[in-house]
């Protein structure tokens, strides 16, 4: 029993602490992850699979439809008719032509009889076909279905781009955050480390209180610093589970560094030529301009005649009781043509306005090309400025390291104040800051200008 109980506990530790692992992520993962899971791009997928269904529809409209059909009544009660009475008439007339009565005949117009029309039992069965022989709409619209799910998977491609753009802007601070945070815990601790040093000089009289009361609060505001970015970190974190598709209540880390992803990039490949075709959504506006030439033809082609071949067999069997019933049967085929002639210009207006789409598309399509031009240029401009800026401020770092290590050896031997130690410890964050922010810049540089040419 009690080796019974510690297995329990010994499983009960393993299942708490995997459920307590946190789920480490570069950025290549947040991309592969937010691709898979993402809501836009299952959206995307979904609309691709509605166009194959939506061809699939279309297709069907032209092809041969068979339908059955069955009807069975029994009449309590055989439907009557009245009608004029014309034999009443011609029997008198024959026989007074026999001399058999010699009065007047009826007048037809004065009497009725009742005639009763069908039997008791009717049963029909049948079968109808008909199927679109010639359809200029018809033709249109198969080519319209077929380039509707090409725009729709590209439509996809598109999407799948933007997820992946989205995911690296959400990637980027969060990494920024990670990357301040592991500088502030080095310079925490090697403060702390100088404090506990100043603290013993100061036991042993080489130092005043003062001195030490800098280093104190140095290291406080520091760790207020570190706590301020901690918190803006789970803010900036829930927009990057948001993005990739994440739960928000599942925690998530950042693996990857700043280097790591700015070595990661070729830098080859940042002054190629514009490729236009490796854009998926300047390829999905060409989409839509064949769709829009489609939607002219469509309506043109309602001038066309329309022709529609049927055909329809059936068999009834009618009879007041069993003895009697018999079957007829009935079939016929047949064609028939529809043409419109003048609909009052209405199709005219119609293949006008489809026109002026198609030009206002083309228009989208030329001035879009020139915001990606422009992107591109842009791109290519931040980059370089901020390639310049990283190597001034990398400079300047290794001057405030300088610095900063001659201040500190300075004021132990006793020849330095403990300002100029402050001083040197400020200007040394602030570059440590300034690099951190220019290889961001760079990196965001990169990213955006590889997005732009298409990668």
């Amino acid at each position: 029993m009690k080796f019974l109980k510690i297995v329990f506990f010994i499983v009960l530790f393993i299942n708490l602490s995997f459920g307590q692992q946190k789920k480490s992520f570069s950025i290549e993962d947040a991309i592969t992850y937010a691709t898979k899971n993402s809501p836009e791009i299952i959206n995307a997928k979904l609309k691709v699979q509605d166009a194959k269904q939506q061809k699939i529809e279309t297709r069907a409209i032209g092809l041969p439809k068979l339908s059955f059909s069955g009807d069975y009544n029994y009449f309590f009660d055989i439907p009557t008719q009245l009608l004029p009475d014309f034999i009443s008439p011609s029997v008198y007339g024959v026989l007074a032509q026999e001399q058999l009565i010699n009065h007047p005949p009826p007048q037809a117009s004065d009497r009725f009889f009742e005639a009763k029309f069908g039997q008791n039992h009717n049963l029909t069965l049948g079968a109808n076909l008909n199927s679109i022989l010639f359809s200029g709409e018809y033709i249109i619209a198969l080519k319209t279905s077929k380039v509707y799910e090409s725009f729709s998977n590209q439509q996809m491609e598109a999407t799948v781009k933007s997820v992946k753009d989205k995911t690296k802007e959400a990637y980027l601070p969060a990494l920024l955050i990670n990357e301040n945070i592991n500088i502030l815990d080095k310079n925490i601790a090697n403060l702390d480390k100088l404090k506990n040093e100043m603290q013993q000089m100061y036991k042993e009289g080489f130092v005043e209180q003062l001195d030490v009361d800098r280093l104190v609060l140095s290291l406080e505001n520091l760790k207020v610093e570190r706590e301020n970015i901690k918190n803006q970190e789970l803010i900036v974190k829930n927009v990057l589970k948001l993005t990739m598709g994440y739960p928000i209540e599942d925690s998530l880390e950042i693996a990857d560094n700043i280097d790591k992803i700015l070595n990661s990039i070729e830098d080859s490949k940042l002054f190629n030529n514009l490729n236009l075709d490796k854009r998926p959504d300047y390829l999905t506006l060409k989409k839509s301009l064949e769709l829009q030439n489609l939607n002219i033809k469509r309506y043109k082609s309602q001038y066309l005649p329309t022709l529609v071949g049927f055909g329809s067999y059936s068999q009834k069997m009618v009879g007041n009781n069993k003895d009697d019933l018999k079957w007829f049967p009935t079939s016929l085929a047949g064609l028939s043509v529809k043409l419109n002639i003048f609909d009052g210009f209405g199709r005219k207006a119609k293949i006008q306005r489809a026109k002026l789409s198609l030009l206002m598309a083309e228009n989208d399509l030329e001035k879009f090309q020139s915001v990606i031009n422009m992107q591109v240029n842009n791109a290519k401009l931040a980059y370089t400025s901020a390639s310049k800026r990283l190597k001034s401020r990398e400079a300047n770092l290794n001057l405030a390291e300088r610095i900063y290590n001659t201040s500190k050896i300075k004021y132990k031997e006793g020849i330095g104040s403990s300002v100029e130690l402050t001083q040197a410890e400020q200007s040394l964050y602030q570059a440590q800051a300034n690099v951190l922010k220019a290889k961001y810049d760079l990196l965001v540089a990169k990213i955006k200008l590889y997005s732009a040419l298409g990668y």
